[in-house]
C-alpha cells in the first residue's frame, strides 16, 4: 500500500461509524463524501481537501507544497479544494473533518 493509500484509509476508518460518509469516486478517484457530495479525494500521490476558498487561500500562503486543486491539469483550478502530498500527513484528521464540515455546511 502507498504511503497515500494508507492516509485515506486511515480517514476512511476516522469516518468509519458516521453514517452520513460513504466511500465513491470523484473524477474516476477514490473520495469520500457526506451526504453525496465529496470531501476528500485520493488523487495519485496526493489527497484533495474541500476545505473552502477562504482556508484554501490561508494555506497556500502558509504552505508552499500544497496547491489548488486542477484534476485536468489544464489551468481550471477549483478554488475550494487543496490538493496536499503526504507530507501533510500530520494533518489529513483535523483537514478531513474540517473538509467533512465545510461540505455539510454547504448543504
Amino acid at each position: 500500500m502507498t504511503p497515500t493509500e494508507t492516509l485515506f484509509a486511515q480517514a476512511q476508518a476516522h469516518f468509519e461509524n458516521d453514517p452520513d460518509v460513504t466511500t465513491g469516486k470523484l473524477f474516476g478517484h477514490p473520495c469520500l463524501s457526506v451526504r453525496g457530495k465529496a470531501f476528500l479525494v485520493r488523487f495519485h500521490d496526493d489527497l484533495v481537501f474541500k476545505l473552502g476558498r477562504d482556508r484554501a487561500a490561508a494555506l497556500l500562503e502558509q504552505h508552499m507544497e500544497l496547491r489548488l486543486f486542477d484534476p485536468s491539469g489544464k489551468g481550471r483550478a477549483m478554488r475550494d479544494w487543496v490538493q496536499a502530498p503526504t507530507s501533510f500527513s500530520h494533518e489529513v484528521k483535523a483537514w478531513s473533518e474540517g473538509s467533512r464540515d465545510f461540505v455539510l455546511d454547504q448543504l
